[in-house]
C-alpha cells in the first residue's frame, strides 16, 4: 500500500494545514513505520542522556542510516538528549551532541537550558530544541530559551492554549497531540526517585503515577488510578494550534510499538492534509494499537472529565462485541461481533467500561458460527461483557505495508558509439549522469527502450519511485547486460546520496570550564545561611532562629491579608523576605505574580520563566531545586542570567554537589520533598460535592502517605509531597528548608536536630 501524499519540496507543504508532523522512533522498525505513514520529522534516542533509556534507541551507525533514509524523503532527525547531566558527564555529553550532529542530525532536544547554552556557544551550527521537560510554559520562558541560543520549544503538555499563542510569537513551537501524559508538570516530578532512586529526569522512570492509591474524601477513598491520567488526543481540534501559530505537532510514543505509530502517523496525515472521509477508519487503527481508558483532548482547552484514567490501566484497545453464550462443549464462550476474525488476534474482556476481567487470543481452528466467533471460556466471563480487540494482525500487516518513496523521472540515451546517458528529476532538481562504457551496434538484437525501462526500476530496496520520460534510441545499440546493472547500481547510490544530504563532521571540541560568578562579600561573611519554604511562619520556634531568607508559600495568593501578616512579621526573624514562584505558572498566574511582586525582597522560583520576570520588574531571583540545577554549567547560566542565589537539584548528593564547585549554593536539607505538581484537580472536578480542603492524603497500596496540599493559585491545582520527612547533615553548607507540607513537630525536630523519623533522600547514594 503506498502513501498518496507526494514528496514535497523543501520548505512546502501539501494539505490543509501547514504544521509539520512530528513522529516518535524508540527503534528503527518505528521509524520506518512513521516516516512511510507520512510524517515529516522523527525523533529518537541514542543510548546515552535519553528520557526513554527503556526504548531500543539508536547507536551512532544506526543513527547515521536513519537519517540519510530520512533525509531521502523528505523528512527530519531529531535527537533527543533530554536528561539531567551530572558534573562529571558534561564532556560525555558534548562528545554525544556532537556524534548526534555529525551523523546527521537536524536538530537536538535538550532539557538543560544552561548547557545547551555552552553547546551553541562552542557549535553555534547546531540547531537546538528545547524540551518539554524544561517547563516552558508562558511567553517569558520562550524569550529566556531564544536567548539562550534555542530555535524552538516543545512547550510544557500543561500548557493552555492562549499561551501558546503567545509563546508561538516568541519562538518556534511544538506541542503534543498524541500520547501519554506524565502527571506531573513537566521536569517537575520526583516521585519515581524518592520512593526508588529511578529518576524520570535521567530516563529512569518506573511510572509510580500509574499504581493505585486513595484519597481522603468521599468517593476517593478506595484504591484507584487516582494519579493516573488517559491518553492525549487533540483530533481535530488541531485546526486551534494551527490558528495558535504552532509550527509542529509531536506524537509521544518512543515506547509505543511500530503499528501504533504508523497508525497514529496517518490519522494526523489524513486530518492536516484534510482526507476526512479516511478519519473514522484510521480513529479506528489508532485506538486498536493503544488506548489508555479512551482518550483527553487534555490541558490545552482546560481540564475535562476523562482525563483521568482511574479505572483501567494498559491498552484497551476499541470494542468489537460482546460476550454471548457457552457453546455446547462449555470449552468456548461465544462473541457476538460482526468483526472479521483473524489467526492470532488478542482480545480483552472490559465490564462496563470500568474493569479488565481477562484477556484471549482468538485462533483459526476454533469453532466457528455465523454473527461472531468464539474465544476460550473463563468462568469470569459474563453475558453482555463488552469484548476489545487490543491486537489486530490485519491491521498491522496493513500499516506495515505503507511505502513512502521519493517520485523521480528518469530520461534516458542511448546510441551507438556514444556513453549511456542518463537524466533524473527530483526533490534535489536535476541528476545527470553518462556511463563509463560506450553502445555498440547491435551484431543480433539491439537494446530496446523496454529493457533500459526494465533495468532502471529496479532501485535496489531504495526507497524511490521511478517514471520515465522520454527514452532516446536509435534502435541500433547493444549495451552488455553486466554494464548496464553495474551503472544503473552507480545511478541509484548517486542518487539516494544527493537525497540523504550527508554532513561534514564537526571538529571535536571540550566544554569551557564554567566560571562561577561568587556571591558579594557581605552575604559570605554571614556563615551558613539558612532559606526556608513555608505556607506558615506563625509557629513559635520561628521566633528563636534567625532566617535569611524566609520564602512565603501562600495558601492562597489571593489572600491578601495573609501576605500582609507575612511580610509585618517576617521582618522580625528574617533578613529577607522572598515569594514562591512555581515551576508551572500561566500568563494569567504571571499578572498575579506581577501584582505581588513589589511587596517582596525578591522571588524564589522553581520556573526558568522567572529569570526573565524578575529582570523584567527589577526583583533578585532566588533560583531554586525545580530549575535542576545539576552541574557546573547550569549554575555559572543561572547566575549569570539573573539568579543572586541558587539551589541545586534535590536529585543530587552531597558529594556530587561538591563536585560542582560552588560552596555558596543552597542544599536541600529538611523538609517534605515535593514529587509531583499536579496542572489538573485529580478530583475529576467534581466541584459540586467538593469539600474544598487545603490538604488531603494520598495513600499507596502499601499504607504510605503523602501529603497531597490544594496549589497557592488555583483550587483545582495539587502537589504531592513524600511519605517521609527529609533530613540531611549539610554542615558548612548553605541550607534550603522546604516545610510547606510539614506539621510543626517535623519543623521544630529538623531545625533544632530533635529526635524523629526521617530520609536522607538522594543526599548520600545519589539517584540513577
Amino acid at each position: 500500500m503506498s502513501v498518496d501524499r507526494n514528496i514535497a519540496q523543501p520548505g512546502k507543504k501539501a494539505g490543509r494545514y501547514s504544521m509539520e508532523l512530528l513522529a516518535p522512533a524508540g527503534d528503527r522498525e518505528a521509524l520506518e513505520a512513521a516516516l512511510n505513514a507520512g510524517a515529516d520529522a522523527v525523533y529518537l534516542g541514542l543510548q546515552d542522556f535519553s528520557a526513554r533509556k527503556s526504548a531500543a534507541n539508536f547507536t551512532a551507525e544506526d543513527l547515521e542510516r536513519a537519517a540519510r533514509l530520512a533525509h531521502a524523503l523528505g523528512a527530519k532527525v531529531y535527537v533527543a538528549l533530554n536528561t539531567l547531566v551530572k558534573e562529571c558527564e558534561a564532556d560525555n555529553f558534548a562528545k554525544s551532541a556532537l556524534l548526534a550532529w555529525s551523523a546527521g542530525a537536524d536538530a537536538l532536544i535538550i532539557q538543560d537550558i544552561f548547557l545547551g547554552k555552552m553547546l551553541k556557544s562552542c557549535y553555534p551550527e547546531m540547531e537546538l530544541h528545547l524540551s518539554t521537560q524544561a517547563g516552558v510554559c508562558n511567553a517569558e520562558g520562550a524569550r529566556l530559551a531564544k536567548e539562550c541560543g534555542f530555535s524552538r520549544v516543545i512547550a510544557a503538555r500543561e500548557t493552555p492554549l492562549a499561551d501558546i499563542a503567545r509563546i508561538a510569537e516568541e519562538i518556534e513551537t511544538e506541542c503534543f497531540i498524541q500520547g501519554a501524559l506524565c502527571t506531573c508538570f513537566s521536569g517537575q516530578c520526583y516521585f519515581s526517585s524518592v520512593v526508588g532512586g529511578n529518576s524520570g529526569n535521567r530516563g529512569f522512570c518506573k511510572q509510580p503515577c500509574r499504581k493505585k492509591y486513595s484519597i481522603d474524601r468521599k468517593g476517593f477513598d478506595a484504591p484507584a488510578y487516582r494519579l493516573s491520567l488517559a491518553d492525549l488526543c487533540v483530533g481535530e481540534d488541531i485546526a486551534a494550534l494551527a490558528r495558535a501559530g504552532v509550527a509542529s505537532c509531536k506524537i509521544e510514543g518512543r515506547m509505543r510499538s511500530a503499528a501504533y505509530v504508523a497508525a497514529a502517523v496517518r490519522y494526523y496525515r489524513d486530518l492536516l492534509d484534510g482526507c476526512h472521509d479516511r478519519l473514522a477508519d484510521d480513529f479506528s487503527a489508532l485506538r486498536r494499537t493503544f488506548n489508555r481508558g479512551n482518550y483527553t483532548r487534555g490541558y490545552l482547552f482546560g481540564q475535562d472529565r476523562g482525563l483521568i484514567s482511574s479505572d483501567i490501566q494498559g491498552h484497551i484497545g476499541e470494542r468489537i462485541g460482546s460476550i454471548g453464550k457457552r457453546d455446547p462443549s462449555g470449552r468456548y464462550v461465544f462473541v457476538r461481533s460482526d468483526f472479521s476474525v483473524h489467526d492470532r488476534d488478542g482480545f480483552k474482556i472490559i465490564r462496563k467500561g470500568r474493569e479488565e476481567i481477562g484477556g484471549a487470543i482468538w485462533r483459526d481452528y476454533y469453532p466457528a458460527q455465523n454473527g461472531g466467533f468464539y474465544l476460550p471460556y473463563s468462568e469470569k466471563y459474563r453475558t453482555g461483557d463488552d469484548v476489545c480487540i487490543t491486537s489486530d494482525t490485519a491491521l498491522a500487516k496493513r500499516t506495515g505495508a505503507y511505502q513512502r518513496k521519493v517520485p523521480l523521472r528518469l530520461f534516458l540515451r542511448l546510441y551507438a558509439g556514444e556513453p549511456l546517458s542518463v537524466r533524473i528529476e527530483g526533490p534535489f532538481g536535476t541528476y545527470t549522469a553518462s556511463s563509463e562504457f560506450t553502445a555498440e551496434v547491435s551484431r543480433t538484437r539491439p537494446t530496446t527502450a523496454e529493457e533500459l525501462a526494465e533495468c532502471f526500476r529496479k532501485v535496489d530496496a531504495l526507497p524511490l519511485a521511478v517514471a520515465f520520460g522520454d527514452i532516446e534510441t536509435d534502435g541500433a545499440s547493444f549495451v552488455v547486460r553486466s554494464q548496464l546493472n553495474a551503472f544503473r547500481r552507480k545511478v541509484w547510490v548517486d542518487v539516494y546520496e544527493k537525497l540523504s544530504q550527508a554532513r561534514a563532521p564537526l571538529p571535536q571540541k571540550t566544554f569551557p570550564q564554567a566560571k562561577i560568578p561568587e556571591y558579594s562579600q557581605d552575604e559570605r561573611d554571614a556563615g551558613e545561611l539558612i532559606a526556608v519554604i513555608d505556607r506558615c511562619f506563625g509557629d513559635p520556634f520561628y521566633q528563636k532562629i534567625k532566617i535569611d531568607f524566609a520564602i512565603f508559600d501562600p495558601a492562597d495568593c489571593k489572600d491578601r491579608a495573609s501576605i500582609s501578616d507575612f511580610l509585618q512579621d517576617a521582618k522580625y526573624y528574617a533578613r529577607h523576605k522572598y515569594i514562591y514562584l512555581p515551576a508551572f505558572c500561566t500568563g494569567e498566574d504571571l499578572a498575579l505574580y506581577k501584582s505581588l511582586l513589589p511587596a517582596f525582597d525578591g522571588a524564589y522560583a522553581d520556573g526558568y520563566y522567572a529569570l526573565e520576570l524578575c529582570r523584567e520588574i527589577g526583583k533578585p531571583v532566588f533560583a531554586g531545586t525545580g530549575l535542576n540545577l545539576f552541574n557546573s554549567c547550569d549554575v555559572a547560566g543561572a547566575l549569570n542570567g539573573g539568579a543572586r542565589y541558587v539551589a541545586l537539584s534535590k536529585e543530587l548528593s552531597l558529594a556530587e554537589c561538591g563536585q560542582i564547585g560552588c560552596p555558596s549554593a543552597f542544599v536541600f536539607a529538611g523538609g517534605r520533598t515535593r514529587v509531583m505538581d499536579l496542572g489538573h484537580c485529580p478530583f475529576a472536578k467534581t466541584c459540586a460535592s467538593c469539600d474544598r480542603r487545603a490538604r488531603y492524603t494520598l495513600t499507596d497500596e502499601s499504607g504510605r502517605a503523602f501529603p497531597l496540599l490544594r496549589s497557592a493559585r488555583s483550587a483545582c491545582r495539587f502537589s504531592v509531597y513524600n511519605c517521609l520527612p527529609l533530613r540531611v547533615d549539610a554542615a558548612g553548607k548553605n541550607k534550603l528548608f522546604d516545610f510547606s507540607a510539614s506539621t510543626a513537630e517535623e519543623k521544630e525536630q529538623i531545625l533544632f536536630d530533635k529526635p524523629g523519623s526521617f530520609t536522607a533522600g538522594a543526599s548520600k547514594k545519589g539517584i540513577r
